[in-house]
């Protein structure tokens, strides 16, 4: 029998419900054994599980990667929330131990309650939802150090313990976590905890109005925050709102262009035709080998390399016309991803040589490399074009060349 004095278990009455919400780690055995206990004894007439209704379908769907189309997910601009969506999923199942999978603990609370008839309720907010208000609450530079830090946490290999599992669960070592991070990503823990900390609450709230005894099975980063506005009424549309781009980030990529734009026309202007046209064959060829170089180190198909090339020097100029986006885009059209790719997310990126061999991963190389290599390109021809604004400077103020 499971010691749920060790559990963090709040309890309340609220609407004439008796409500038990039970904290878990999402990789816990102790806490797949609380939920089954507690359903055992207490026969709870509705099962509140954090989940998504996507999320909850996908968990017993085995065929959920089939269904998937990845080549819709790419063509749809949506391939940045999918990886986030996967590094995510595959960091959980590295931490997991033997058997025990992420999500455990809720498979269990479905499983349980759906024997002894209990109703089941997800009442998180759509993952999607949430990855968008997180992702656009954060400027361009934040978002490409989130990145960064989440490509690296694939290459984690290291074996947690059962106790620092378990210490996940008291609120003061998540409380923590999240004061460690710096200030510029208080959006994002808003998006991802505290927000979320009013949508589970709001939902185990409506659920007391048509339930007399309820178990609702959360994270235990969550159980405060819960207690915190479950008492009240809580106003979930501006929640579910979709953040629209900031004006800096619109500013910054329209500089660029902006800017690239400007040396080119100085160049011709300053130094002439032959030196203009030389100055854009260097755009075209560097701008368009770099990144068709980056599709190259992916092991991209050849079509795809190619695309990479030519689309690379108009790139900067173009906002739907990316190399690593249309060179990804036919990669998945060409070499669609199986469902195994999928399943296997986890385990092959533990190896170098697995982001290569898993179709999935190494459609994201096609996307990221090609875009590294123009990016690098844009700043190799950027910088040979700055002598033509000094000397255009010097031609509008002398007294810079004095």
């Amino acid at each position: 029998m499971t010691d749920l004095s060790k559990e963090p278990i709040r309890r309340l009455k609220l609407n004439e419900a008796e409500i038990t919400i039970l904290g878990t780690a999402h990789i816990s055995q102790s806490s797949v054994d609380a939920v089954k206990e507690l359903i055992d004894t207490e026969k709870p007439d509705a099962v509140l599980v954090e989940l998504c209704e996507t999320r909850k379908k996908a968990m017993f769907d085995e065929d959920h990667w089939k269904k998937l189309d990845i080549f819709k997910v790419f063509k749809e601009r949506k391939m940045y929330l999918l990886l986030s969506s996967l590094i995510l999923s595959s960091f959980q199942k590295k931490l997991g131990k033997g058997n025990l999978k992420p999500g455990d603990e809720m498979r269990m609370a479905i499983t349980e309650g759906e024997k002894i008839g209990s109703k089941i309720i997800p009442i998180d907010r759509e993952v999607q939802t949430t990855l968008k208000r997180s992702w656009g609450n954060v400027g361009l530079f934040s978002k490409m150090y989130l990145f960064s830090a989440l490509i690296s946490s694939l290459l984690v290999k290291e074996d947690v313990s059962d106790k620092k599992i378990e210490e996940m669960k008291t609120d003061d070592a998540l409380k923590d976590l999240f004061s460690q991070l710096p200030p510029r990503y208080n959006e994002i823990k808003k998006a991802i905890i505290d927000e979320r900390d009013i949508y589970l609450a709001e939902n185990i709230r409506k659920a007391s109005l048509n339930s007399k005894k309820i178990l609702a099975v959360v994270g235990a980063g969550h159980l405060e925050g819960i207690m915190n506005y479950v008492h009240k009424e809580n106003d979930l549309h501006p929640l579910e709102e979709i953040p629209k781009p900031r004006i800096m980030d619109r500013i910054t990529l329209l500089l660029l262009p902006l800017l690239i734009l400007g040396i080119m026309i100085l160049t011709y202007k300053v130094k002439g035709i032959e030196e203009g046209n030389q100055f854009l064959i260097m755009w075209i060829l560097v701008k368009g080998s770099l990144s068709a170089l980056g599709a190259l180190i992916a092991l991209a198909h050849p079509v795809s390399i190619f695309l990479a090339f030519i689309t690379a020097p108009i790139g900067n100029f173009n906002p739907i016309i990316k190399p690593g986006w249309v060179a990804a885009l036919f990669e998945t059209w060409i070499k669609k991803p199986l469902v195994e790719d999928f399943e296997k997310i986890a385990t092959d990126s533990e190896h170098f040589t697995g982001f290569w061999k898993n179709r999935v991963m190494r459609i994201f190389l096609v996307l990221l490399l090609p875009q590294i290599g123009s990016s690098i390109g844009t700043t190799i021809v950027a910088s040979k074009g700055a002598d033509v604004i000094w000397i255009w400077l010097k031609s509008i103020f002398p007294i810079l060349g004095a």
